[in-house]
């Protein structure tokens, strides 16, 4: 008697994809139901002041801030997802205190410029 077994998974149901969601088709390749995330494009804005950062042999480049929106299966808003450079630290910021910063930083800038 020869008995086959199967290591791949069962396919999931596709989740509802928030509409900025790279992945757009639900999901359905996810191993796990927790790892059905929506995710947006990461927007990456280069920092002009100094230090360059090195990317290889005598290779420099300005560093930067990349963003991204992020929504986790079942929770009811994204989070906005901020972290320098290619491996640095993240921030998770709720949309609330996304907005908060956002506006912090408009009223620094006007108040900087005059």
């Amino acid at each position: 008697m020869t008995i086959h077994t199967s290591s791949a998974a069962p396919a999931l149901p596709a989740v509802a994809c928030a509409p900025w969601c790279v992945d757009g088709t639900g999901h359905t390749d996810a191993h796990y139901p927790e790892d059905q995330v929506c995710r947006s494009e990461t927007v990456e804005v280069e920092l002009s002041r100094p230090p360059l950062i090195e990317v290889g042999d005598d290779s420099w480049r300005r560093d930067s801030v990349h963003l991204y929106l992020l929504r986790h299966p079942g929770a009811s808003s994204p989070t906005i997802e901020m972290y320098r450079g290619e491996l640095g630290e993240s921030v998770s910021l709720a949309l609330d205190e996304a907005e908060a910063l956002s506006s912090a930083l408009l009223a620094a800038v006007r108040s900087a410029r005059g």
